[in-house]
């Protein structure tokens, strides 16, 4: 008699929970999911790892406790409304990394609805963007210093017209004084 765990479909569904395992923990994002009132109740455990904490600590203390404090009012702003609304939740925030440095995240979240269209769990994901966000800064620079050195060279190209004016108007005055001495 075959053991009842060893069934051909139970088989295949432990196949597939060790798919989606495998998947959760190696995506390149972080993955989470929470209940219809918005407490956690998955995370990966390379999500927990990426903040420096346990998953136990990310499920029972929740996401607030990584977020940056001048980000957590909004934050908690726009899942509150995600939550009492029902739509899908977007948001760029930073969360503490295990160095304990912020970094920007993007957090994605979805509802997953049963047949009559409530709420049963929330889909999640925090993509760092860190590198991104840097690379923008970057550009803005770049382009603030193009603009201040089109601002300079357009009062200079001002200030030498203004000179050239001058200077053939200084011209024609010398040219005219010259004709009536003769």
């Amino acid at each position: 008699m075959r053991p009842r765990d060893a069934s051909p479909a139970r088989s295949a569904q432990n196949e597939s929970d060790d798919s989606f395992q495998s998947l959760a923990e190696n995506v390149p994002v972080q993955i989470w999911t929470a209940l219809p009132d918005g407490r956690l109740d998955y995370v990966t455990r390379a999500t927990a790892a990426h903040f420096g904490v346990s998953v136990e600590h990310l499920l029972n203390e929740g996401w607030q406790t990584v977020v940056h404090p001048e980000d957590l009012p909004l934050a908690i702003e726009r899942w509150t409304y995600s939550l009492q609304t029902g739509e899908p939740c977007e948001i760029e925030f930073r969360l503490r990394r295990g160095d304990g440095k912020y970094a920007y995240h993007l957090a994605r979240a979805i509802p997953q609805r049963n047949a009559t269209g409530q709420i049963v769990r929330w889909f999640g994901t925090n993509t760092d963007i860190e590198a991104q966000r840097e690379e923008q800064r970057r550009i803005c620079t770049i382009l603030e210093e193009v603009a201040q050195q089109a601002r300079e060279s357009e009062a200079a190209m001002v200030a030498l017209r203004n000179a050239r004016d001058d200077a053939e108007r200084r011209i024609a005055e010398l040219q005219a004084e010259l004709r009536t001495r003769k």
